[in-house]
């Protein structure tokens, strides 16, 4: 496997890691770079960082996205897969009407509230993919995409029905059989240089206005939430679910409650599941490998 980084670098200091050729850049404040985590300026980032926030009250790295390329060996022999679902839309299901109880969340870190109502959206928000989510974290596909896991005969994939505001919708909610349970090698941070627990909150001054920002739970004392973001690949604990379905959640959420998002799963597959979604051509998410302990 190799794995590489696409940062987006203060361009004002981006001379201080990256060579002036590097990078592209996007508008007059921000420079784009890709490097491999093996470069040894991959670790140097949280020291520039520091240095560009205690000299210029400024920020350094805004914003980072992993891209992790395998052989075709490597991902013939895995036996499970990080389903990573990239189209995500708006409006969520809460403001559309779809009802939750949140008596059944975790009164920490907001996990694990339960859905009461169908999933209602609305009418030509989900974008044209088999498989999306929205903000709020729910996943939505097409009929297509049903229909094929059908023919393919695949198990552990619950489908309901999305209502629209006056009628009934040709696309499903999805959600899962059975959940697995993430080891502690699953890597989780805020970035890949900022692993905090959490944030205090409190009342700040934004171009001259008062906000006030809730105290967030990143690392569930309860252990329901475990981290703001992913940040390796996902490692699970072995289970005989994973030989007898094709998806699964993660039983661990990652992210935060922070209006209307609320921590979610990690979304696992079969390699039944890949060579199905490869075949058929369906669209909405890639794969990383998920390694078994």
């Amino acid at each position: 496997m190799k794995e590489t980084v696409e940062l987006r670098i203060n361009y004002d200091y981006a001379h201080l890691l990256f060579n002036a050729n590097e990078g592209k850049n996007v508008g007059t404040s921000i420079r784009v770079v890709k490097i491999s985590t093996d470069d040894p300026r991959y670790n140097r980032i949280p020291v520039v960082e520091k240095e560009v926030n205690e000299k210029y009250d400024r920020g350094f790295c805004f914003a980072w996205k992993f891209k992790r390329q395998y052989s075709k060996k490597e991902l013939a022999e895995a036996e499970l897969f990080h389903l990573k679902i990239t189209t995500v839309f708006e409006p969520a299901g809460e403001e559309c009407g779809t009802l939750y109880d949140e008596t059944a969340a975790c009164e920490l870190c907001g996990a694990n509230r339960k859905q009461k109502s169908p999933l209602i959206l609305k009418s030509g928000t989900i974008p044209k993919r088999d498989i999306a989510k929205t903000i709020g974290g729910e996943v939505v596909v097409s009929e297509k995409f049903a229909n094929t896991v059908k023919q393919w005969n695949l198990k552990g994939l619950v489908f309901s029905t999305v209502n629209f505001e006056k009628e009934v919708s040709d696309y499903y909610q999805l959600t899962e059989d059975s959940e697995i349970v993430l080891t502690h090698n699953t890597i989780t941070g805020c970035s890949p240089w900022n692993f905090s627990y959490g944030n205090e909150g409190g009342i700040y001054n934004v171009s001259g206005y008062e906000v006030v920002f809730e105290k967030e739970i990143y690392n569930c004392p309860k252990g329901d939430t475990i981290g703001l973001n992913l940040i390796s690949e996902p490692y699970v604990l072995n289970s005989p679910l994973i030989r007898e379905f094709d998806f699964f959640a993660s039983k661990q959420k990652i992210g935060v409650k922070r209006g209307l998002l609320r921590p979610e799963p990690i979304y696992f597959c079969s390699q039944t599941f890949r060579k199905m979604a490869e075949k058929e051509k369906l669209s909405g998410f890639e794969f990383e490998i998920a390694h078994i302990e």
